[in-house]
């Protein structure tokens, strides 16, 4: 009897913990409208893959000419120029003088023509430099210090590093979890599995960790309750880190004026989106302390400067923050 009222509450449990999974699974598919990891992507509309993974800096631009069709109906042809240092083409110019440029995807100038990004038209209004674009989408303050790193040894003659900052990097800098998930679900181009380097404070420092990997439990392809287990534990894992998220990104930033006080050259901070203003007194209050130059060139918001069917900022965009880049820094 003992037996048997035991295979029975064993039975009772397992078909309990089914049809309780079930209307998990129901709940967030209908109601909270999340789907599985494997149904959960975005549509990149068959355009070329312009970048690859890589070890140290998760992916990075792939060498070559890439054409992308327009991104909505009344859109244009854009062309994409990855160079064999991984920079974005800026024009021909063989000027020893050089200004480099880091930063993510609106440095890079996503979704706009090699001749339309910000960096380019800089190249255009101020020939006695040579201006390089090492900008890349999705990079944030970790990988931009780690390709900053990289290029610092095996270029001289650099009077400028500008580092293209924007809130979100902040973010982007700690894997957190959602960031983690929007990454995964745009991942089909990294012709691999997802890796992102992270920062964190260790006792008052900042540690750089190699690249992570996005968590795939069995089934998160085809299991929406599952799924969301996985940003769950991604979320939680980067609980700690997320109080420090702005020590970490300041410390960064301190690390690359460093690099760049090595190589004898001015560090400038360009903000081109706006700081919530909590958070601009405690930049401001750094920048301060640590003697680090900066200047506000933000992207402008609105149908107007965006690329449509797409978001990045458009041509326009891209114009009226190259003018102000240039007024601020580079007109006299």
């Amino acid at each position: 009897m003992q037996v048997r009222n035991i295979i029975k509450n064993f039975i009772l449990t397992v078909v309990s913990v089914i049809i309780i999974s079930f209307l998990l699974e129901g709940f967030i598919r209908f109601v909270l409208k999340d789907k599985p990891r494997g149904k959960d992507k975005v549509e990149l509309k068959e355009q070329p893959i312009s970048f690859i993974q890589d070890e140290i800096l998760g992916w990075k631009p792939k060498t070559g000419n890439f054409k992308f069709e327009p991104w909505s109906k009344n859109g244009n042809t854009t062309k994409l120029t990855n160079l064999e240092d991984g920079s974005r083409f800026t024009g021909k110019n063989q000027e020893k003088r050089k200004v480099i440029f880091i930063g993510g995807s609106l440095t890079q100038g996503w979704a706009v023509d090699d001749s339309e990004s910000f960096v380019w038209l800089l190249q255009e209004k101020k020939k006695d430099f040579n201006f390089i674009n090492y900008g890349v989408g999705g990079y944030g303050g970790v990988q931009s210090l780690l390709k900053l790193k990289e290029i610092s040894s095996n270029i001289d003659n650099i009077n400028y590093i500008i580092y293209g900052f924007i809130p979100h990097h902040e973010v982007r800098n700690i894997a957190s979890g959602s960031w983690m998930y929007q990454l995964n679900k745009a991942s089909r181009g990294t012709e691999g599995k997802l890796l992102l380097p992270y920062a964190s404070i260790k006792n008052d420092k900042l540690k750089i960790h190699k690249p992570k990997e996005y968590l795939k439990l069995p089934l998160g392809n085809i299991s929406a309750f599952i799924s969301k287990i996985e940003k769950r534990i991604l979320k939680i894992s980067s609980l700690k880190r997320s109080f420090d998220e702005t020590k970490i990104s300041q410390e960064i930033i301190l690390e690359m004026k460093g690099i760049a006080d090595k190589k004898n050259a001015k560090f400038i901070l360009l903000f081109l989106n706006k700081l919530p203003d909590e958070k601009r007194a405690e930049y401001e209050k750094f920048f301060n302390e640590k003697n680090i130059q900066n200047i506000n060139c933000y992207f402008l918001e609105g149908e107007k400067y965006a690329v449509e069917g797409e978001g990045h900022p458009n041509a326009v965009s891209h114009k009226i923050v190259s003018d102000c880049i240039f007024r601020k820094l580079f007109k006299n």
